[in-house]
């Protein structure tokens, strides 16, 4: 079934409910962790839609930049940074062609984000291009395995859907994700390999339950669904 990537255009990105914002703390939490002390650090989150995690790296004291595709997701994400004294520097942009210069970032934050690029060769290269060395690349993405296409492609796209059902998206025709697009670790590793990133550590984000109809995650060692990792610039 064909992506449709309308739904994050039109999404209430700070609504508690949503299952995006309430796997932030856990996502944040464990890039957090691996970056370590966040102050004066230059942070590009891609993809970064309302802003949910590049406030959470501003929190800390780092200089956030924020890139998208959907001006409306990037009007919101500036609306409520304003709102919340927070200075981050939001751009409309591309994962493939990312708006900076060269090897200027101390890391790259890319959540929720590669299993709906167009070219994913494209957006590593770049990631690796803006990256100082021994930068750090946190990741998260979708596994594609018939145990995804089952849980993801069947039965959270339709949730999905019907969670945002308000929104002007077509159930019938289009999907939130598509399962073609889904990244098995080893093609990320090959593709991280070759643009001189070096893959540290791979945890699943393992499915633990719905709260309020949204989706909680935890991490844990189960990749078949989806996972969390991250990388370092050689």
């Amino acid at each position: 079934m064909k992506q449709n990537l309308e739904m994050y255009n039109q999404l209430d990105w700070w609504n508690p409910k949503h299952s995006l914002k309430q796997m932030v703390p856990i996502k944040f939490n464990y890039f957090s962790s691996k970056i370590g002390n966040l102050k004066n650090l230059k942070i590009l989150d891609i993809g970064c839609g309302g802003g949910l995690l590049s406030e959470e790296f501003a929190k800390e004291g780092a200089e956030v930049t924020g890139i998208d595709i959907s001006e409306n997701s990037l009007t919101i994400a500036m609306k409520h940074a304003l709102e919340n004294k927070l200075t981050i520097d939001y751009k409309n942009g591309r994962a493939e062609k990312i708006p900076a210069n060269d090897n200027i970032f101390d890391a790259v934050i890319c959540a929720d984000c590669l299993e709906h690029v167009d070219d994913l060769e494209k957006v590593i290269n770049e990631v690796s291009r803006v990256l100082k060395g021994n930068g750090f690349f946190c990741y998260d993405t979708i596994n594609r395995t018939f145990l995804s296409k089952i849980a993801v492609d069947w039965i959270a796209n339709r949730l999905l859907r019907r969670q945002n059902r308000h929104l002007n998206v077509s159930e019938k025709n289009y999907a939130i994700h598509d399962w073609n697009k889904f990244i098995k670790p080893a093609e990320l590793f090959q593709l991280m390999k070759k643009y001189n990133l070096k893959n540290i550590q791979i945890n699943g984000l393992q499915f633990a339950g719905v709260k309020n109809g949204s989706f909680k995650a935890k991490i844990g060692n189960k990749t078949k669904i989806s996972y969390i990792g991250y990388a370092q610039k050689i």
